[in-house]
């Protein structure tokens, strides 16, 4: 099911947001639209009584009816539908609804129903819930839970990247190019480049192809143009990737500058896949979009009753709910958002990496260190050290593959894996069977980081039986995070002995935020290396007892 978020009251009048509207109706916008996960909570009436089932309403252009769940207050269906939904005017989304009844099949009464409209679902988030209203007073009549994504198509999206400069070692580097896109709509889109010996390509290169803002800037696995080096001989001499989402204006035409490093990698003997052998050099240049999709919805974030409740644009600029006060902040890279340094970043990337996380050897104490090096690896992951350094790294051998990051002290229902092609690090949540690169470690006590059915993190508060999309790490010492039970987030402040709806984090510059990430990283990092001893040694306690035991036994007889 999906999260439950905690409720926050907004007011106010919106600020001027960017024209968003069609000024014209030659040709129908288009959405691809899925819907799923639906299910009702505490419904009236009596559950011997009751054999619920939805009809739903796509702007009165689809019509579903899901089967009846019976004897049930609380029912949940399998029901999905995925269509393309297409529309003239986007002005016109504003009026028009995704309605839902619920009925009950035993005397075909309506027990209630709720709507929303389609522009707060093409630019707000993916999951809802509503309250379900019926009867001459309108009155409360239920929960209805589901998910819906409705994601614009763009059939003519042009991505131009020009004005390309090479050097390598510091110097205008001679080649050719070849550019190519990773998306999965484009078939053998490649650009050649011609040899050039200042290094320099005014271009532009175009490529042109279907597709959503969702899908032009996905995570974790984002999608990029890839750039080849060669040289004027034929040989390859590196490859430089632009990752989209980290290069994009949701302004048309705007130019947006980059530098990414080229990376020479190569197949060594006994490897199936090439191995990176470190940057060779650097690749420069402008890159902008045009014929973008106007709507994106929000990343995370749930609508409750009329109001957004957490969420981040996925890109600066784009429209949001009109039942949003202001725009919501911008989506970024978990993983470099939480600054989690010895649990987001995965040194394999850079084998010279010394974040500044903790790890064994930053630790002063010389026995906690020799504790943590005693603790033993979940199967299947090794322990090896360099032949030079003698530092330690994990070996998996599903894959085959290395990594500088720990895989110890994993929450439960969680694992650690390497992705077998690019090493990388990544994490399966085994109850959704869903997978992320953010790690789950890292949180407060009583909490939990979880993966939803559709692959969103959310966070559960064990003691109020609660659940946020609001990170509860990186807070300062003394501060903690908990829920209402309405699931609304609150902080403690034990030093001070208060409470406070105010986020501490909000407003305060990165190199704080760093240093309480760290902070409590380290402390975090403790406290599993102490209850892992602690642990140990009940257990050796018992052995020795069961020992003593054992050998009275054997002198009385």
């Amino acid at each position: 099911r999906t999260p439950a978020s905690p409720r926050r009251l907004s007011g106010g009048t919106p600020p001027t947001r960017r024209k968003v509207l069609a000024s014209d109706a030659q040709n129908s916008h288009r959405f691809k639209v899925h819907l799923c996960d639906f299910w009702c909570e505490d419904l009236v009436g009596n559950v011997d009584a009751c054999e619920a089932y939805l009809r739903i309403e796509f702007d009165n252009t689809k019509i579903f009816k899901t089967e009846h769940e019976p004897n049930n207050v609380n029912p949940e269906w399998g029901f999905k539908a995925g269509f393309l939904y297409m529309i003239s005017y986007l002005e016109q989304l504003s009026r028009r609804q995704l309605t839902v009844q619920c009925f009950n099949k035993v005397n075909g009464h309506l027990i209630g129903g709720a709507a929303v409209d389609l522009q707060t679902i093409a630019c707000g988030p993916t999951h809802y819930q509503l309250v379900l209203r019926g009867g001459e007073q309108k009155e409360a009549r239920g929960k209805l839970f589901f998910t819906c994504t409705m994601k614009m198509v763009s059939q003519s999206l042009t991505v131009i990247c020009q004005d390309l400069t090479l050097t390598m070692q510091g110097c205008y580097a001679p080649a050719q190019l070849q550019i190519s896109t990773t998306l999965d709509e484009v078939d053998n889109q490649t650009r050649n480049a011609p040899h050039s010996q200042e290094g320099v390509w005014p271009g532009p290169f175009s490529f042109i192809f279907e597709t959503t803002l969702k899908d032009l800037l996905k995570w974790p696995s984002p999608e990029c143009l890839r750039v080849v080096v060669i040289d004027e001989w034929g040989v390859r001499q590196g490859e430089a990737l632009l990752e989209f989402r980290k290069t994009f204006s949701a302004r048309a035409d705007v130019p947006v500058c980059f530098k990414v490093p080229v990376t020479y990698k190569c197949t060594v003997e006994g490897e199936q896949e090439p191995e990176s052998f470190g940057t060779v050099g650097e690749l420069e240049g402008v890159i902008l979009y045009q014929n973008l999709p106007v709507f994106a919805q929000l990343v995370n974030g749930q609508f409750v009753d009329g109001q957004v409740e957490g969420g981040h644009l996925l890109a600066e600029g784009l429209p949001y709910p009109q039942c949003m006060s202001e725009a919501p902040s911008t989506w970024q890279d978990p993983a470099e958002r939480l600054g989690l340094e010895f649990l987001a970043t995965d040194a394999h990337d850079d084998p010279g990496h010394d974040g500044s996380g903790p790890r064994v050897e930053d630790f002063d104490d010389r026995q906690f260190s020799e504790a943590l090096m005693q603790i033993d690896l979940p199967p299947p992951w090794e322990k090896r050290r360099e032949r030079a350094g003698g530092r330690m790294y994990f070996f998996d051998p599903r894959s085959r593959r290395m990594t500088w990051k720990d895989p110890r002290f994993l929450p439960e229902n969680w694992d650690q894996k390497l992705d077998p092609n690019t090493g990388k690090v990544y994490f399966t949540y085994h109850k959704t069977r869903q997978t992320t690169f953010v790690d789950p470690r890292g949180c407060p006590p009583g909490w939990d980081m979880r993966l939803s059915k559709a692959g969103d993190i959310y966070f559960a508060h064990l003691p109020a039986m609660r659940t946020t999309f609001v990170d509860p790490r990186g807070l300062p010492e003394q501060v903690e995070a908990a829920l209402d039970d309405l699931g609304r987030i609150y902080f403690k402040s034990h030093e001070a002995k208060t409470t406070s709806w105010e986020d501490p984090r909000n407003g305060q510059q990165e190199v704080v935020l760093a240093t309480w990430r760290h902070q409590q990283s380290l402390n975090w990092l403790r406290e599993q290396v102490l209850r892992e001893l602690e642990q140990r040694q009940e257990l050796e306690c018992r052995e020795d007892e069961a020992r003593e035991e054992t050998d009275k036994d054997g002198e009385n007889s």
